[in-house]
């Protein structure tokens, strides 16, 4: 038998759980020692509330200190990591890739970084020829690569060299960055501009372009990239191709719990990611 909806999203509602929640909106908010203020706050009278906080402090979600405050528990900490668990890049790289494929008309990669390399997750081509020959589970060095140095660039400085130094720079083609300094100017560059340009360093006639993805605590944990024959890319303009996949890695991090916040001046825009320190 089918189960029934209604029209009337309260009709089911159960007015205990939604008193607890309410419970824990007030003492998120800040701590009460008071229990009249407490009951106040969510217009319940202060027997019922102590009630309620003995229950839900049986379950860890509230707990009591010796003077009396009331404060969160560590296990809506738990919670909140289990949600936070369940937004993986890895569940979302598929889907992240073929949105971004679709709007660039492009082949769109996206990958993380593993041992000094970046590491393909994802790839998804556009409706024109492949731009990037690679495939998921694929690995490539990080500082020739789109989505390596979009990486690399929202890593401190000094993490760097030991996250690259497992591997010497090797050169692919006769634009590949080896030289360490070289490196590190491009990274500031890429910072700087909110994304990163692998302009034929590791494919000749190939242009891509990526920008890194964040979660929730503004670590970056994977990058996005497009990428495509270097004249076509650079006919539809370098810039407002950055603007599409920043765009789509500022998306992907607001699914993983983060709103990167967005600057603009003139025709710039450019994202501001935290470094991991």
């Amino acid at each position: 038998m089918p189960a029934v909806r209604s029209s009337d999203p309260q009709r089911y509602s159960i007015r205990a759980v939604s008193r607890a929640v309410d419970l824990l909106d007030a003492i998120g908010e800040k701590p009460y020692s008071d229990l009249s203020s407490l009951a106040r706050a969510v217009h319940l009278d202060p027997s019922t509330t102590l009630r309620y906080l003995d229950s839900l402090r049986q379950r860890g979600l509230v707990r009591q200190q010796p003077n009396g405050a009331y404060e969160l528990g560590a296990r809506l900490f738990e919670l909140g990591s289990a949600f936070a668990r369940g937004l993986s890049i890895w569940g979302q790289a598929d889907e992240l890739a073929r949105d971004l494929a679709a709007k660039a008309n492009e082949t769109a990669s996206l990958g993380v970084l593993d041992d000094g390399q970046v590491l393909y997750i994802a790839i998804a081509n556009g409706q024109r020829e492949l731009g990037i020959q690679s495939s998921p589970g694929v690995r490539h060095p990080a500082h020739c690569t789109a989505l390596g140095k979009a990486m690399l660039a929202a890593v401190a400085p000094n993490s760097v060299e030991t996250l690259i130094s497992a591997r010497p720079l090797i050169r692919l083609t006769n634009k590949t960055i080896v030289d360490l300094g070289d490196l590190r100017r491009e990274l500031d560059r890429t910072s700087r501009r909110g994304y990163s340009v692998d302009d034929e360093e590791r494919t000749e006639g190939v242009l891509c372009i990526g920008a890194p993805i964040c979660d929730h605590t503004g670590r970056a944990v994977a990058a996005i990239s497009i990428s495509g024959p270097k004249f076509r890319m650079v006919k539809h303009g370098i810039g407002s191709q950055g603007r599409v996949v920043m765009a789509a890695a500022a998306a992907a991090s607001a699914r993983l719990g983060l709103s990167i916040a967005t600057s603009s001046g003139g025709r710039d825009q450019r994202l501001k990611v935290r470094s991991v320190r």
